[in-house]
């Protein structure tokens, strides 16, 4: 039967194995337990156990990645997921998940009524989007990952005036800094370059931008929104074309399109980058 060890008996485990590199069968000496319960610890911290006969390696020093106090401010103040967590810090999702139970960090629900998820859009993302940069709501739908129905719901909430349908109006208020980071991003510089699509990094209307706007071939459009995950808008800020044409071409090549729950590929990438400084830059202030 299995027995349930203390969180400082399991620290003490992961330590000893990821810390001191010692053998599953000298911790199991050490804290006379049975050597398969060391290995179901450390399994179930993250650790992987390398197979029987290979040696170990030097120290992993895993468990002082991140403190409690650090891992309790990302995932609820910042409400990142494990996973999120996980790939920023170069650990499995797994291992913050062992450490939110051993910390006693508050857990989020799960599942379609999940008390943290919003029946709204955030104001101020949406008037961003939808009434400063003049995205279509359906597009604004994508990027968000919630419902067509919710967007337009949630704008009329905040007293936002509904345009009537057809293609996004272009604006001059374009992010320059998601300009830049599509063009810094390494995947979509090589795409470009292979397909010869002019570099145009000032920001300002799409129609001034582009004059004339890039053919949208099946493979270009396959290589921007498959291999590099980019938005509708992404492709339309790099080609010019507006994102009304874009959806009707990858309907047209039979390009199946991402399903609703989550930002672009491309954004979460962006994202955890830029989390990642944040989170460098806050662990350096606090060494200092």
């Amino acid at each position: 039967m299995s027995v349930d060890h203390t969180p400082d008996v399991v620290d003490q485990i992961v330590d000893l194995y990821s810390e001191s590199g010692m053998s599953t069968r000298r911790i199991a000496e050490i804290m006379q337990i049975d050597r398969q319960r060391v290995t179901q610890i450390l399994c179930d911290n993250g650790i992987a156990v390398a197979p029987r006969g290979v040696g170990r390696t030097r120290p992993l020093r895993v468990p002082n990645v991140i403190s409690k106090n650090d891992l309790e401010y990302l995932y609820t103040t910042q409400r990142m997921s494990s996973v999120e967590i996980g790939r920023v810090l170069g650990l499995s999702d797994r291992f913050i998940r062992s450490r939110l139970k051993l910390w006693r960090i508050e857990r989020r629900t799960k599942g379609a009524l999940n008390r943290y998820d919003r029946q709204e859009v955030d104001t101020g993302e949406l008037t961003r989007l939808y009434l400063e940069k003049e995205w279509a709501a359906s597009v604004v739908s994508e990027e968000l990952g919630t419902s067509l129905g919710i967007v337009l719901r949630s704008a009329h909430s905040s007293g936002l005036a509904i345009r009537a349908g057809g293609s996004p109006r272009p604006s001059p208020s374009y992010d320059i800094h998601l300009i830049e980071a599509l063009y810094d991003d390494s995947e979509v510089e090589a795409i470009l370059t292979f397909h010869k699509i002019q570099v145009v990094r000032s920001p300002g209307p799409i129609w001034v931008r582009f004059p004339t706007p890039a053919a949208l071939t099946e493979e270009l459009l396959t290589a921007l929104y498959c291999e590099c995950g980019l938005a509708i808008f992404h492709i339309e800020l790099l080609t010019g074309a507006p994102a009304s044409t874009i959806l009707h071409k990858l309907e047209e090549y039979g390009i199946d399109r991402r399903g609703r729950g989550g930002l672009s590929p491309f954004m979460q990438r962006w994202r955890a980058k830029q989390k990642t400084t944040a989170i460098q830059g806050r662990w350096s202030q606090s060494c200092v």
